[in-house]
């Protein structure tokens, strides 16, 4: 229904609200009834006033006139206020009140908190540090001097305002002024009276500060937030611009690849006339399992058309098994003796006829040898005559304690092809050789720039030049941030940083210049992203190459890439043997990254037998893999060279450096993908790591020392950086006994024994079945301790210390294997009672053991001799072992 509305009420019409003729148009007389029902302008009803409009305004004011207003008087009096305002402004400052003057602390040139960081992006950044622990402090003024009037105490919240105190850099310049000039108010500025003045340098003037004003105006002590005194992560120092400046134009940021012709080999002419290679070698690899009797070495040689160093791969094949086969006084028979006499040609005969065809040895060689022996084997007699067999490596080795009708002993069934190759040869650490009828290698095997291999060992010959120097190496510091998967537990790598050094000499001081080349690359970790703005500001950064990737695999693809395209020698890290290895190679793994060799330089397809969780400590195989480069650990090498009490980073960066190190928790690097500033800072702290670790590497003077010791010992140089003592001492044996033409013993790879503890009830009753290793008793008595005798003793006491007791003894007595009688040694250790052993006759020639030690004291001793006198870095280097 619809209702019409009226002056009185609600009138119901008769209609419904859903008619069709409701939204029709109006009739026509419709129309005239609105029309007329329309009020008129004209009647006003009475007291109201009429609308103005613009008109009339202007019509008044042209007859009326615009009327001013009267001023009225003003009077202070009655404002007591305003009064007192204005009379303290005529009044002019009082001489009672002395502000209290600002002491400002001026900081010298470059002083700074923090360690100098050659790859800062920025020198001030506006957000906060991480991590940063705010401490409060309380600071109490001098109290203010009272006034004649007193002052109402008022509660201040509002922050104190910034004082308009200039930067401290200001101070340390001075423009436009005379220099007599600024040393006159410097000089005046130092003889003013520092009392009563307020140090503000620890006050921050941006947080907020309870004030309080008692009313005998003293000021209330003020709570003030200090920030803890510890290296913030945007307040590291720069100095990588003024780093690349130092370095100038012999800073070459470009890695040029060097292409060798292969077809044309860089031969010399040697002094017998011959055309050799001359080829340095640093490293040495064989796979005994796989391809038995081939020995590779890795090393440099001269390009001249290149007018540089590259690498090289010398594969020397056809490396035989040697073995010496001790015959018999008498033949033996079904284990009778005959009592014939035996001679070599029944020891051939047997050889050929039992043991080569048994143990499947198609053809050998034989020829008779004189040889000596003087260890533990006491049956063998001190000379005697052997056959020396030899036979191809890929048939399988004679067991050690093998023996017949006409042989009674086999020596030298283990020794490995490389251990042949060193002893025969006389290689003796990294030196110069000479190879003979080279030929190419094709197809390539290896990474390096060239490539040749050689039929025979007898084609290699040591250089004896002492005018040679050793090639520069190329040296890479490598630098890896790992983060641990939150799902799967394993340490994933999401960043790496690398320093190149083009030319590091190994018999010389390091360069003034630590590196030449730098690069990192990044990726995000599986739960975190890129900031928004990260990539265009990596871009835009001049100071740091960083490289982003989406995920780990093209990370890991564009280091080996990397590796492969620099080719270093040697690669430098911290712990890399007992965790970045590792990780890096489980890593690969997972990944399926292509080419995982070029991590070494031996193209290999088969990764080897990884540890069973990625970041344990690297095994014989990771070890392998790295095979061709040298890869220095600095952990490993501070351990040898100095005693520190922890030997992480940290603590040698602080210890030989004498710099502080940022740490970063896992938690603070996830929390650093938030802002592109601080993920900026994280990768300059990771190529910050790289330069400790190559330092690190300088202050110690790892590869000279590494590389004498090797050269006295006569090892591989990879052994001797992985801190192997042991191996040097058998190397410097082995190659002392067989150049007196001695026979060396067999290494003895005894299992360890299992025993059962517990008693023997509860073995029987069978309810205790676990086994131990049990400790065995050394087989030698040792030496004579006396007891103490116990008392006081009131008169002199003779204190003996001898420098190298042990080797001392062995010199004065001439002790070694070859001197004193192995017989009665072996009745000493055998009988209960240890009977004591004759010393060796003083007429004998000394022995190898004795000569050995005496060259290495008289050597100590000379060296001890020219460091007491004024000697250079370089000859530092040259005497120190």
């Amino acid at each position: 229904m619809c209702f019409i509305v009226d002056g009185s009420g609600y009138v119901e019409d008769g209609r419904e609200i859903f008619d069709d003729d409701i939204g029709e148009a109006p009739t026509k007389d419709n129309k005239n009834k609105a029309e007329k029902k329309k009020k008129n302008h004209n009647i006003v009803k009475p007291g109201t006033k009429p609308k103005s409009n613009i008109k009339s305004m202007f019509m008044a004011q042209a007859a009326g006139g615009s009327k001013k207003k009267q001023e009225k008087d003003v009077s202070l009096a009655n404002d007591e206020l305003l009064g007192d305002l204005m009379a303290d402004l005529h009044k002019g400052p009082d001489a009672g009140i002395k502000p209290v003057p600002i002491k400002l602390k001026k900081k010298p040139v470059g002083s700074t908190k923090s360690p100098l960081n050659p790859f800062s992006t920025s020198t001030k950044l506006a957000s906060q540090s991480l991590n940063v622990k705010p401490i409060k402090q309380e600071i109490r003024s001098s109290p203010v001097q009272k006034q004649s009037k007193p002052y109402t105490a008022v509660l201040i919240k509002k922050p104190l305002p910034k004082p308009n105190i200039p930067d401290t850099n200001d101070y340390d310049e001075v423009d436009g002024m005379d220099i007599e000039t600024a040393d006159t108010s410097v000089q005046n500025c130092t003889e003013q009276d520092d009392s009563g003045l307020m140090e503000l340098n620890d006050v921050d003037f941006d947080e907020n500060v309870d004030e309080e004003m008692s009313a005998g105006g003293d000021m209330k002590s003020v709570k003030v937030k200090e920030e803890k005194e510890e290296i913030p992560l945007e307040a590291l120092s720069t100095g990588w611009t003024t780093f690349k400046e130092e370095m100038g134009s012999s800073q070459s940021e470009k890695i040029t690849d060097i292409e060798v012709d292969s077809s044309h080999l860089p031969l010399v002419t040697n002094e017998s006339g011959d055309q050799v290679l001359r080829f340095y070698w640093l490293d040495a690899y064989e796979d005994q399992y796989s391809h038995p009797g081939v020995v590779y070495l890795f090393g440099k040689v001269w390009i001249e058309s290149a007018e540089t160093h590259v690498s090289c791969c010398v594969t020397v094949k056809n490396i035989d098994r040697r073995i010496f086969v001790l015959p018999r006084p008498t033949k033996y028979l079904k284990g009778e003796d005959t009592g014939f006499e035996v001679s070599l040609v029944d020891v051939y005969n047997e050889f050929n006829e039992r043991v080569a065809e048994k143990y499947k040895i198609p053809k050998f060689k034989s020829k008779k040898v004189t040889k000596q022996y003087a260890f533990e084997k006491v049956e063998v007699p001190v000379e005697s005559d052997y056959m020396e067999i030899r036979y191809s490596a890929d048939s399988p080795a004679l067991p050690s304690d093998l023996s017949g009708n006409t042989f009674s002993h086999v020596f030298g069934t283990h020794v490995s092809s490389l251990e042949h190759l060193v002893l025969e040869t006389k290689m003796k650490g990294p030196s110069w050789l000479d190879i003979k009828c080279p030929q190419i290698s094709t197809p390539p095997i290896s990474w390096c720039k060239l490539e040749v291999f050689v039929t025979r060992p007898d084609h290699i010959s040591v250089v004896n030049d002492a005018s040679l120097s050793p090639p520069p190496l190329v040296v890479m510091a490598l630098n890896m941030r790992t983060l641990p998967n939150q799902k799967t537990h394993q340490n994933e790598i999401i960043g790496i940083a690398c320093l190149v050094q083009n030319s590091l000499a190994m018999d010389k001081p390091a360069p003034k210049i630590p590196f030449q080349q730098h690069f990192c690359a990044i990726t995000k970790p599986n739960d975190c992203i890129f900031p928004y703005d990260f990539r265009e500001k990596a871009q835009k950064e001049n100071n740091m190459k960083i490289e982003c990737f989406p995920s780990e695999r093209p990370l890991l693809g564009f280091l080996l890439a990397k590796i492969h395209k620099i080719d270093p020698d040697v690669i430098v890290g911290h712990d890399i043997y007992g965790f970045d290895l590792d990780v890096l190679l489980h890593r690969i793994n997972v990944n399926k990254t292509a080419h995982w060799s070029k991590i070494g330089r031996l193209k290999r397809t088969k990764m080897p037998k990884l540890s069973g969780h990625p970041g344990m400590k690297s095994g014989y195989t990771d070890k392998t893999s790295t095979c061709g480069r040298l890869v220095c650990d600095v952990m490993i090498s501070a351990r040898e060279l100095m005693r520190c009490r922890s030997y992480d980073l940290t603590e040698l960066t602080n210890q030989i450096l004498h710099q502080k190190r940022k740490e970063i928790e896992y938690e603070e690097i996830r929390n650093m993908y938030l802002l592109s500033p601080h993920l900026l800072k994280l990768i300059e702290l990771t190529l910050l790591d790289s330069t400790y670790i190559l330092r690190i590497m300088y202050e110690l003077n790892v590869i000279p020392l590494a590389l004498q010791i090797t050269n006295i010992c006569g090892n591989v140089m990879t052994r001797t950086l992985m801190g192997g003592r042991s191996e040097r001492n058998e190397y410097l044996l082995l190659h002392a006994f067989t150049e007196k033409n001695f026979i060396v013993p067999d290494k003895e790879y005894k299992k360890k024994q299992i025993v059962n503890e517990g008693n023997d009830d509860e073995d029987l009753d069978g309810t205790r079945t676990q086994k131990t290793q049990g400790k065995r008793k050394p087989a030698y008595a040792g030496g004579l301790v006396l007891e103490p005798k116990k008392g006081f003793y009131d008169k002199f006491i003779l204190l003996l210390d001898f420098n190298s007791l042990y080797p001392s003894i062995i010199q004065e007595y001439n002790i070694c294997f070859t001197t004193v009688n192995r017989e009665a040694v072996n009745k000493s250790i055998n009988s209960d009672e240890g009977e004591l052993v004759d010393v060796p006759d003083s007429g004998l020639e000394p022995g190898i053991l004795p000569t050995e030690i005496r060259k290495l004291v008289e050597s100590r001793r000379q060296v001890k001799q020219l460091m007491k006198g004024d000697v250079n870095q370089e000859q530092y280097i040259q005497v120190r072992r």
